[in-house]
């Protein structure tokens, strides 16, 4: 291999305990074995075929297949040499930086940052991690330390807090739960770049920082003397800040206390990526298997319909008992099965497609009108008898540039769900009007209605209301997935509505007028 200067070949050939020879020793491989934890990490020497070592950090998962419930020990080697020696040189250079202060007080600082990278080593609860970093950080570079976190939606929120005085532990909790981030670290968020405040502020200063009276009175009793406020980055994103603050009488931050400050806080912004991506990995798992578990599921159901009739027409056959009537009959079931069967391909393919951003659309002008009128009127010919569709037209509606294929596909999934949640002999209803520079087109039932909370959950993939899960309603989850990418790439909208369950369901698609494409609001 590239990393040990090994050939596939010979790699097969030999035993992982001679490629890292003391992994066997270590407790992290104990546990991955012994199923104890669902990931371990461990840094140990790997032996490349020159002979010599070289740093390597192994992540160890115990995984266990679906089929036959093996168990196996992955082990994902990663070559961290540069990191080290890049680490090494970060050190080496805050030791240079610290050498004129007092040894004693230099080797506490260091100190810190070597008890931190165990803490945040041992473990991928972050936020659990990050409150003990908080409080190791308190030992020496501050009296009390906070950290807080960007969300993706743009808030702040503290993360971990620690104070040398429990009491006043208590009053920075509430301090930050009533009045939360300070103009500093929304500064800090904002350029990335740390800042330093040293001295006593006076109380003209806090009176004008603060936003009432029990703020001030918080404030005050805090005391705060010098201020460091650090950024969190990983991988050139942004995720939070970390402050460190001394009451102390006098205590002025320098350069060299600032270089333990962001090297700290690099490595918590570095831990925090690990246990997202790892989060991550392990919700890709999960998918996956739930992808496998219902697309074998409802691939089954057609397959076994289409074998079992054909095998009703051969045995019939072959006891010289088959009748036209059964034949067709017959036949007909084949024909409604294999229509699921290519349905349930079609969105696998859709699926795959659009992991990949290669779902092609054909794009032209449009009549939305004709397109409804067209799709509807097939499904009244299917219906008569059986149940009422009825199609409203409001308006003039305008043309859209849209794929007609990909338009009809939306509406055929909208149509086939609303008559699959609804009762036979249900009225259902279409209705096509303008609505803001665009087209609105909806579909609505009368059928089993949704939970509150499943009107956005049922546009993604694999999710399902529950109450269409309870009542074993066949359905793999994709479709309104894929309809909402349809539509979003022809820069429109779909959105479902419902008073509740039992009361039906309103789904409503958006389409920009051709005219209003470059710039089209969005639906009210």
């Amino acid at each position: 291999t590239e990393l040990l200067g090994f050939t596939p070949e010979e790699a097969l050939q030999l035993s992982f305990s001679e490629l890292v020879v003391d992994l066997q020793e270590t407790p992290q491989w104990a546990a991955a074995r012994a199923g104890d934890s669902d990931r371990e990490a461990v840094e140990l020497f790997a032996r490349r075929k020159s002979g010599q070592d070289v740093c390597v950090e192994l992540t160890l998962s115990r995984l266990r297949t679906s089929a036959d419930q093996r168990a196996y020990v992955l082990a994902v080697v990663r070559d961290i040499s540069e990191r080290h020696h890049a680490e090494e040189e970060r050190i080496e250079l805050i030791r240079e930086q610290l050498a004129s202060e007092e040894s004693a007080a230099a080797q506490r600082r260091l100190e810190v940052l070597a008890e931190a990278s165990r803490l945040l080593d041992a473990s991928l609860e972050y936020e659990t991690t990050l409150q003990e970093v908080a409080r190791v950080a308190v030992r020496t570079l501050a009296d009390w330390c906070i950290v807080h976190l960007l969300e993706q939606n743009g808030t702040i929120r503290w993360l971990a807090l620690a104070h040398g005085d429990p009491a006043k532990e208590a009053l920075a909790r509430e301090l930050q739960e009533r009045y939360p981030a300070t103009e500093g670290v929304t500064r800090v968020l904002r350029t990335g770049v740390s800042e330093i405040y040293s001295g006593q502020r006076s109380d003209a200063d806090l009176a004008a920082r603060a936003h009432d009276e029990d703020h001030l009175r918080m404030l005050r009793e805090l005391d705060s003397k010098a201020v460091m406020i650090v950024p969190l980055v990983a991988r050139g994103r942004m995720l939070g800040a970390v402050s460190l603050i001394s009451t102390r009488q006098g205590r002025v931050y320098r350069t060299t206390d600032l270089a333990i400050a962001e090297e700290l806080a690099r490595r918590c912004g570095q831990a925090i990526q690990n246990a997202w991506l790892h989060q991550e990995a392990h919700a890709a798992i999960k998918a996956r298997d739930r992808f496998v578990s219902i697309a074998s599921h409802e691939l089954r159901t057609p397959i076994a319909r289409v074998k079992g009739y054909a095998e009703m027409v051969l045995a019939a056959h072959t006891d010289g008992d088959l009748t036209d009537e059964m034949l067709q009959r017959s036949l007909r079931r084949i024909d409604k099965a294999s229509d699921r069967l290519t349905g349930l391909v079609r969105d696998l393919l859709d699926v795959s497609k659009l992991s990949t951003g290669k779902l092609p659309m054909r794009l032209r002008s449009v009549d939305p009108t004709e397109l409804v009128r067209e799709v509807v009127g097939r499904y009244q010919e299917q219906l008569s008898g059986t149940g009422h569709l009825l199609l409203d037209i409001v308006g003039q509606p305008g043309n859209v540039s849209a794929d007609p294929e990909r338009v009809e596909q939306v509406l055929t999934n909208l149509l086939d769900n609303a008559l699959k949640y609804s009762p036979d002999g249900a009225d259902l209803r279409v209705r096509v009007q303008p609505k803001a520079r665009g087209v609105l087109v909806e579909v609505q039932d009368h059928g089993i209605g949704l939970p509150p909370e499943a009107a956005e959950r049922i546009f993604e993939p694999f999710s399902r209301a529950t109450n269409a899960e309870v009542r074993q309603i066949t359905g793999m989850g994709l479709g309104l997935y894929i309809c909402r990418n349809i539509v979003e790439q022809h820069h429109g909208r779909i959105w479902a509505g419902s008073q509740g369950e039992g009361s039906g369901t309103l789904i409503s698609v958006w389409l920009p007028e051709l005219t209003s494409l470059p710039s089209a609001a969005a639906a009210a």
